[in-house]
Parts: C-alpha cells; sequence; structure tokens
C-alpha cells in the first residue's frame, strides 16, 4: 500500500480501536476517546481494556482479538513494556495501521533505541504502518476524527472547512500552537504529531499533504530529517502544485540540536543545510514560531496578492509611518496613488489630512465612521495598489465592528487582498476581529507581522516565476555534496 493511502487510512479512519481505554477522562486512553465521542466522530470506537464493561458509554473490549471487526487505526495508549504484545494481537487481527502514543523510545538513549527498533521490525514483518511512537495524536477537523489525548482537542468552535495542514514533530508544541490557531479560527483541517517517527516521517506527512486535494497550504514545525530525498521531492512537487509550505526549523544552535536529540532521537543537522534546501525548493522559511501561522493566514486568504505593491491606510499618522518603514525593511513597494485617488481623498477628507500612500484617515473615523470605508474604496480601484494594509490603532466598540463589516463588504467586491493590522487590546475590539477572522481577512496583532506575512507571499510568488523557467536545471549537485549530512539529519 502506498504511504498515500496508508496515511489516509490514519487521517479517515472508518473505524478505530482504542487500547489502553480508560473511564478516567484525566489518562490518556480516556481523554482521547472523549475526544473522539465530544467531535461526534462518525465511524465505530472499539475501547480495549482487559476489564471489559463498559467505558464512555460504549461496549469495551478485553481484547484485540474480541473486536467484531478489523478497525482501521489502533491507538496504542499503553505502557512500551505492553507494546510488543498488543503489536502481536494487531497483526494477527489484520490492523495495518497503529498509532503507538507512549514515550520511552529512542529519544532516552539505547535502551529505548534497541525497543524501537523491536517494534518496527515486528511491524514491517507484518506489513503494519506506524506513526509514532511518543506521538499525541492526529486530528481532521473537516472529517471530525480527533483522536489525540492534547488539550488542544477541548478547543471551543474549532474552524470547519479549513484547507491547512499542519505537521510537528514536537508534541507539546504542536498541541499549543493548534489550539491557539483554532481560537483565532485559523483553518487548520489536518493536524499530525510525528512523535519520534520509527516509521512515517515528516517527508512522508509532507508528500501526502502536497497530493492531498482538500490541502491549499502546508505548515510544519521541523526538528530534523530522516529522509531528505523524500523530503526534497515533496518540496519539489509542491512548487510545481503551486502549494506554499511554511516551515519553521528550531535546534539551530548546538545546544537546540542536543536537545532536539534528548526528547525526540532525531538528529537536529546543521540549520544553513537546510535553510538553503528550503530556499533551493521554495519553502518559506519562518523565522519566529509566530511566523508559522502568521503566513499560513496570509496564503489562506481568498485574495492573491499580485504585486509588491501596497497601500497603506490607518488611523494614525504614527502608525503610517511604521507600517512603511516595515514595507520598506521587507522590500515592498509602497507607490504614490494617481492623481484621480488623490482627487477623490481631497474631497472626501478633512481640510488637515494629506491624500497620499500612506493615507492617515485621523480620528475623523471616530465621529465619521463611514469615512474609513470611502477612503478605502479610493485605494481598492487605484491603479497603483495590488494589496493593501490596514492598521487600525484604537478602534473599540460599536465602530470597530462597523469598520470590520466595511473591510469583509469591500474585500468580496474586489480581487486585491487587504492585510490589517490591529493593535488594540482585543477585550476592547472582539466583535470587529471575530467578524475579521470569520472572513478569512488576515489579521495581526502588529505592522511588522501583517507586512512579514505580505513579504512572504511576495517571495514565494518570485519563487514560483523562476520555478517554472528553472526546474529543469535544477541537478543534485547541491544534495550529492550534502548527502550524508541530509540523509543522517
Amino acid at each position: 500500500m502506498s504511504n498515500y493511502k496508508v496515511i489516509e487510512k490514519l487521517l479517515n479512519p472508518s473505524s478505530i480501536a482504542v487500547i489502553g481505554a480508560s473511564h478516567n477522562v484525566q489518562k490518556h486512553g480516556g481523554r482521547l476517546i472523549e475526544h473522539l465521542l465530544k467531535h461526534q466522530y462518525q465511524g465505530e470506537i472499539y475501547p480495549v481494556n482487559p476489564k471489559g464493561g463498559e467505558i464512555q458509554g460504549l461496549t469495551c473490549y478485553k481484547s484485540i482479538a474480541e473486536i467484531p471487526e478489523t478497525p482501521d487505526l489502533a491507538c496504542l495508549l499503553i505502557a512500551p513494556r505492553l507494546l510488543m504484545g498488543a503489536l502481536k494481537d494487531c497483526a494477527l487481527k489484520g490492523i495495518k495501521m497503529v498509532m503507538i502514543h507512549a514515550s520511552g523510545f529512542a529519544e532516552t538513549g539505547k535502551s529505548g533505541e534497541l525497543l524501537q527498533k523491536e517494534i518496527i521490525d515486528f511491524a514491517r514483518k507484518h506489513n503494519i504502518r506506524i506513526c509514532g511512537p511518543n506521538t499525541i495524536g492526529i486530528a481532521n477537523v473537516n472529517n471530525r476524527v480527533f483522536a489525540s489525548f492534547s488539550m488542544a482537542m477541548t478547543s471551543k468552535e474549532i474552524p470547519m472547512g479549513g484547507r491547512i495542514s499542519y505537521i510537528t514533530q514536537s508534541g507539546a508544541i504542536g498541541g499549543a500552537m493548534l489550539s491557539q490557531g483554532w481560537e483565532k479560527q485559523i483553518g487548520i483541517n489536518k493536524w499530525i504529531s510525528s512523535g519520534n517517527e520509527a516509521d512515517l516521517n515528516a517527508s512522508d506527512y509532507l508528500e501526502y499533504a502536497v497530493d492531498d486535494p482538500s490541502t491549499g497550504t502546508i505548515c510544519i514545525f521541523l526538528e530534523g530529517l530522516a529522509d531528505g530525498k523524500t523530503f526534497k521531492s515533496a518540496l519539489a512537487k509542491a512548487a510545481n502544485k503551486k502549494k506554499p509550505v511554511i516551515i519553521y526549523k528550531n535546534g539551530r544552535s548546538e545546544i537546540g540540536q542536543m536537545s532536539v536529540k534528548s526528547h525526540t532521537g532525531v538528529l537536529a543537522g546543521n540549520h544553513e543545510v537546510y535553510k538553503a534546501v528550503f530556499k533551493q525548493y521554495g519553502a518559506i522559511n519562518a523565522e519566529d514560531l509566530d511566523d508559522l501561522f502568521d503566513y499560513a493566514i496570509a496564503f489562506d486568504s481568498p485574495n492573491k496578492l499580485k504585486s509588491s505593491r501596497i497601500g497603506i491606510i490607518s488611523t494614525s499618522g504614527g502608525a503610517c509611518t511604521i507600517v512603511s518603514d516595515q514595507c520598506v525593511k521587507y522590500g515592498l513597494e509602497v507607490p504614490e496613488l494617481s492623481n484621480a485617488s488623490i482627487k477623490t481623498l481631497t474631497e472626501i477628507s478633512p481640510d488637515f489630512s494629506t491624500p497620499q500612500n500612506p493615507f492617515d484617515t485621523t480620528a475623523q473615523i471616530l465621529n465619521d465612521p463611514e469615512s474609513f470605508k470611502k477612503s478605502l474604496e479610493v485605494f481598492i480601484h487605484d491603479e497603483n495598489i495590488d494589496g493593501l494594509v490596514l492598521m487600525l490603532t484604537t478602534i473599540g466598540g460599536s465602530i470597530a465592528a462597523k469598520v470590520a463589516e466595511d473591510i469583509i463588504e469591500l474585500s468580496k467586491k474586489t480581487e486585491k487582498p487587504m492585510y490589517v493590522a490591529w493593535t488594540i487590546a482585543e477585550s476592547l475590539a472582539k466583535d470587529g476581529m471575530v467578524k475579521l477572522r470569520q472572513a478569512k481577512i488576515p489579521l495581526y496583532p502588529s505592522a511588522e507581522r501583517a507586512v512579514k506575512s505580505l513579504a512572504a507571499i511576495q517571495q514565494h510568488m518570485s519563487f514560483l516565476e523562476e520555478w517554472e523557467e528553472k526546474k529543469d536545471e535544477y541537478s543534485d549537485f547541491f544534495f550529492a555534496i550534502h548527502k550524508e549530512e541530509i540523509s543522517n539529519s
């Protein structure tokens, strides 16, 4: 079975066996079942515990052999010493996809490495594929598969219909970021915590996401690679499909690389080599952890940036300067407005305002909220502008909701993307911010984060333009030089 079909089974199982099931939702085996039930998983759930009886309203089976069918996925939430026995039972039952949640393997040293090897050798002999060990689980939002014990699964109002796939080699940070993303209505549909990657690894999951028609943008929290060739191939395929891949790579320092080894059993490798590979094959390098989802929501916006010519509108003169400086810093243009736009702005603005790009609407917006919408319409229709950064400062309350509604209304009448930097405390403009997020208008807490995200899109656009002309010229020379380092990292 191809890796694609295997990972499809992982993310879209029609039935799940939970080995190590529990009544106690404070235990992993209880929490995972609770999450499946809470999110109304549509398949069959088979709790397995030697005590039998009933768990969380479900029939509990004393052994894997007693399950009335062969489940698509078995989640093993048991101690490492019990795993070999459970794997043998899975093999006898014909289960081909297993998720191992326990830690205590390659990340712990030589004895753990030997146990991990024993498990993988047995799995390969019986054609069983493994996610993990040391994984906290997976989620497929649109299909209501929340097979994880992570607290992220308890998030409220998880957005449906998303097109972002998120692969993470760190379970705890991965789950924490996932919860933040969902809370901000970022459309993360598929999420995989890859764990120690004893079998399926980040390169396999990346390749799946590239081929997955329901994935538009791919985010990866990367610590190290076991399969550099497949990773490179998947990045090239993503470039061919014009599908953005955004990667945050940790383990950049010597101490950081030692830390990666200690909790995943993976060698982090030379960071500069990774950056060079990302650049060569068009992956967007997230320098900061915040960049990972900041860039994702920009790429996920329905309106796409066509050039680096940016229009700036703010409710503050100082904010106009900040955004302008950031645009220059990140290589974006702030062109002059057309004569027609300047004429119209002069007619609709107070005498003390200056009709230009960047444009300060002044505090007049507090007296006349409609003035912001009128100014925005001018920028939308200006032929010199292809994207807009709107920096809202102390706009809150009912005016915030009105401004957000106007931005959403106008975004539906233009192909030009709008990126909003809103600096007021979220509690003071919550209604407006929620409306923007629900409408997939990229929203950021600062000008720099908004402009950096725009620059990431511009970078990807420039890469794709060159890729079509040069992709056949790309040789394996770079990888031949670094083959040993990449394959072992």
